[in-house]
């Protein structure tokens, strides 16, 4: 059932009522507990997440005590859009029910070709220094204005010819940021040891310290706790490997960034 529709697609309506049907005839683009189909329909590309069925405790929580993750990615991308951030123009959010509960449901948005920060990972700093200044001006000006992802990992910001579009937003926080708590957000991106210090030093400077050396000794530590523990908890020592949706695969030296 269609909860939330953006007026500007009303036109959609008969085909997003059927939701699996548009889903059949799209492209699968993630596989896992939730999923994303890349869908061609009335003339616009939408992509459509389909959440995983939850567990009794939650079916009755995201029904009746607060906002299915679907309905909060609605309003944090709207947030975004309204602060002047890059985010997929929402489409519509359907929800569907059982007596104690949600059942399944879907987030429907425009589709952002763009390419993911995965591709940072092993890149050498003169290569991606452009980019990286761009990328922190950007988060400082996000979080100056008091929003924070809390998802802020490489593929959820795409890298597009607009500017840096950030996807997946249910997972988001309001209020006051700090320096380091920006920092530590951006602890778990793939770049190695110097590009980590220019894109903290580049953020410092955009959210306006005067000195920006204890700040880059802090992303230091930040990355170090994010790395150290990320490693132990999927048992890995060297090197990972993450695959794009279009097969290329980005390489990321684990021992050289917590050199």
């Amino acid at each position: 059932m269609i909860r939330r529709l953006n007026p500007a697609y009303e036109l959609l309506r008969s085909r997003l009522e059927d939701c699996e049907k548009l889903i059949a005839g799209g492209t699968l683009i993630h596989r896992g507990r939730n999923r994303l189909y890349i869908v061609e329909t009335g003339g616009v590309t939408l992509c459509i997440k389909k959440y995983g069925t939850p567990n009794l405790f939650k079916s009755f929580v995201y029904r009746y005590l607060c906002a299915p993750k679907g309905l909060r990615a609605w309003r944090n991308s709207e947030r975004l859009r309204e602060a002047g951030m890059l985010s997929p123009e929402p489409v519509a959010y359907i929800q569907n029910n059982r007596p104690w509960g949600i059942r399944e449901s879907y987030y429907i948005c425009l589709y952002h070709p763009g390419r993911t920060l995965y591709e940072w990972g092993n890149q050498p700093l003169g290569k991606i220094r452009n980019a990286i200044e761009q990328f922190a001006v950007m988060t400082a000006r996000m979080h100056e204005k008091g929003l924070r992802m809390r998802d802020y990992t490489p593929g959820n910001i795409l890298q597009t010819e607009q500017g840096f579009v950030l996807v997946d937003t249910n997972r988001m926080r309001c209020g006051r940021v700090s320096i380091r708590r920006g920092l530590k957000e951006m602890s778990g991106l793939w770049m190695q040891p110097d590009a980590a210090a220019y894109l903290a030093q580049t953020y410092a400077k955009a959210r306006g310290a005067q000195e920006t050396a204890p700040y880059e000794k802090a992303m230091r530590q930040y990355r170090k706790r994010f790395w150290q523990r990320f490693a132990r908890r999927h048992h890995l020592s060297n090197e990972i490997i993450h695959h794009d949706l279009d097969g290329t695969q980005y390489p990321f030296d684990l021992t050289a960034t917590l050199s």
